[in-house]
């Protein structure tokens, strides 16, 4: 009957569940069956031929995740006129590939007697640190994965892993796939911890093989890059060369010793008094939305890890994503012009301009008295032309952001360049200068000093800066970028105070060095969703936050009518949230 239809098969001790975030950015019909995870994967894909048959699918584009991969494989070699397009996401091309067959706690639970009796004692908890691997690294753990995994049972664990092995020591995955004659898609993380990435790497690169490798993306990549499946799944996505995990030495910190202030009682809370209403996602064809930004017609303007330039048009509840640009490098803060021209800080090439109509990326300025610009973070710019933007510290690049913060050497800078092209530096000696606004008379800047946990004030008078004052002290949080809203700022509050950074600060430096190999779980800081809107007196007017694991890591907060759009460097998607019940109407809604 139908030709168009899509069916998604989960993994391991999964669900259809694993779908939840990617099944409705598909068209058409979509077919999620439970993979029973019988003695061989090819009987596996035998019910799921049965399944769709049922369905009235004579043939279907069929996506399978980690093991769920194999079954779509088999599939296609027992019912190739069933699969007219593999797509398979984090699936394992050999024995060896599999990272987790080589750990202790698989090879007990595979002990008869010894395995059935660790698995009935284990904890909720045990189970969801256990999940960890499966997800992005520092990402939440999602209630529902836990729930899978308890209710798979001892024995379909076994039998799903055993028959996993049997089928890739017959014959891997590239061999397999090498003989099929349907299209097929690979799509995987780099730092996938349950299947070796670069082993994946070598099956994509294989002949009329196309591969999606995901930055920053782990083993759980329908859930945590759920708009970039979905792509390659709708044909939206572009290929890439295959790549495996990045090799790269961390950098060499020399921190330098201080106190910070007594974090406030409020830093130990989880959850504001108001609660944050009503998170809807809206799934992203790519991760890390740093920076949000509303255009004149109600557009939000963000830009992805990869370097590309999203405009989402939200109408009705439904979201439509368009690709505008790609600046080549890592864009983050960003300012609207006009609705034809944004204002970019790119971590990679600096300050940027790009015409949205045409695509067109121009650099404005890429290094500043002879240094290149490394970490360009946040821009505004001025009725008078001139362009206000943070540099956030001259050690570290993007991705090594929390050196900076554990070095604590304070190498932020604020640079202006006048209309004239002409660039320099305003203010510096700032611990890690983040977000910034620009007053309408552009008499103040206001600047979020992350490394300090605060936000500050600089008057501006004759084109130089004046005298520091701080708006606000010790936050509870680390501060990143705001927005302007009638009288008040907003400040997304990426994550709470770390007790392990407080209590490293004031040791000698090798502590911090210890701190910085830790884990990225250990060392990022708890998972939370939080923003805060000021005044000009430096009042907390409202306070917004949830630990709720749909949405962690804000990084930035613009308001949309009656609601508040955020984003995030970790999230593949941006949140809508309610604006709080006490919101001021001074400002219009």
């Amino acid at each position: 009957m139908s030709s168009d239809a899509v069916v998604l098969l989960h993994g391991l001790g999964g669900s259809p569940s694993t779908w939840d975030r990617v099944r409705p950015l598909l068209p058409g019909s979509v077919l999620t069956p439970r993979v029973s995870g019988a003695v061989s994967i090819e009987q596996d894909a035998l019910d799921v031929a049965r399944a769709m048959r049922s369905a009235g699918h004579t043939s279907a584009t069929v996506v399978g995740h980690s093991r769920g991969g194999l079954v779509a494989t088999s599939l296609a070699e027992q019912f190739p006129a069933l699969v007219n397009r593999l797509v398979l996401v984090s699936t394992p091309p050999t024995v060896a590939s599999r990272l987790t067959a080589h750990e202790l706690s698989e090879a007990i639970l595979r002990v008869p007697a010894l395995g059935a009796a660790v698995w009935k004692a284990l904890p909720a908890r045990s189970l969801r640190r256990g999940l960890r691997s499966a997800f992005a690294p520092g990402g939440p753990v999602p209630d529902f994965a836990v729930r899978d995994l308890a209710e798979t049972g001892i024995g379909r664990f076994r039998s799903s892993t055993t028959a996993i092995d049997h089928y890739l020591e017959e014959s891997d995955l590239a061999d397999r796939l090498v003989a099929l004659t349907c299209p097929i898609e690979l799509v995987y993380g780099l730092d996938d911890r349950r299947v070796d990435p670069v082993a994946m790497a070598r099956c994509a690169a294989g002949p009329e093989i196309d591969a999606f490798p995901l930055r920053h993306e782990g083993h759980g990549a329908p859930w945590s890059s759920a708009g970039a499946v979905a792509a390659v799944i709708t044909g939206r996505a572009w290929p890439s060369a295959a790549a495996g995990q990045a090799e790269k030495l961390p950098p060499r910190l020399h921190p330098v010793r201080w106190t910070p202030p007594r974090a406030t009682p409020r830093a130990r809370e989880t959850a504001s008094a108001d609660p944050v209403r009503g998170i809807r996602r809206i799934e992203l064809p790519g991760r890390g939305p740093e920076d949000v930004r509303v255009d004149s017609l109600g557009r939000i303007v963000t830009g992805v890890e990869d370097g590309r330039i999203l405009r989402v048009t939200i109408t009705d509840g439904d979201a439509t994503v368009e690709t505008l640009a790609d600046t080549g490098g890592r864009p983050l803060g960003m300012t609207v012009v006009d609705d034809a021209t944004l204002l970019v800080c790119d971590s990679e090439r600096g300050l940027l301009r790009v015409d949205l109509d045409t695509g067109a990326v121009d650099v404005l300025l890429d290094s500043l008295d002879g240094e290149p610009i490394t970490f360009a973070s946040n821009v505004v710019r001025a009725a008078s032309g001139r362009v206000y933007f943070t540099v956030s510290t001259r050690r570290f690049g993007f991705h090594d952001f929390l050196g900076d913060l554990l070095e604590h050497s304070g190498t932020g800078r604020i640079v202006v360049l006048e209309p004239d092209r002409s660039a320099r530096v305003l203010h510096q000696g700032i611990q890690f200068a983040n977000g910034l606004t620009v007053s309408d008379a552009e008499d103040l800047l206001i600047v979020c000093e992350t490394g300090d946990f605060r936000v500050m004030t600089y008057p501006l008078a004759d084109g130089a800066v004046g005298t520091p004052r701080v708006l606000v002290d010790n936050l509870p949080g680390f501060p990143d970028n705001m927005s302007v809203d009638g009288d008040l700022t907003w400040v997304a509050m990426a994550t709470p105070r770390s007790a392990l950074f407080d209590r490293v600060a004031p040791l000698p430096g090798v502590l911090r060095r210890l701190a910085y190999s830790l884990p990225e779980r250990v060392r990022s800081g708890a998972s939370t969703t939080w923003v805060i809107a000021v005044d000009g007196q430096g009042a907390v007017v409202h306070d917004l936050q949830t630990s709720s694991p749909e949405y962690s890591m804000v990084t930035s907060v613009v308001r949309r009518g009656p609601h508040l759009v955020l984003g995030s460097i970790t999230e593949s998607a941006l949140a809508v949230i309610d604006l709080p019940s006490t919101f001021s109407k001074r400002v219009g809604t």
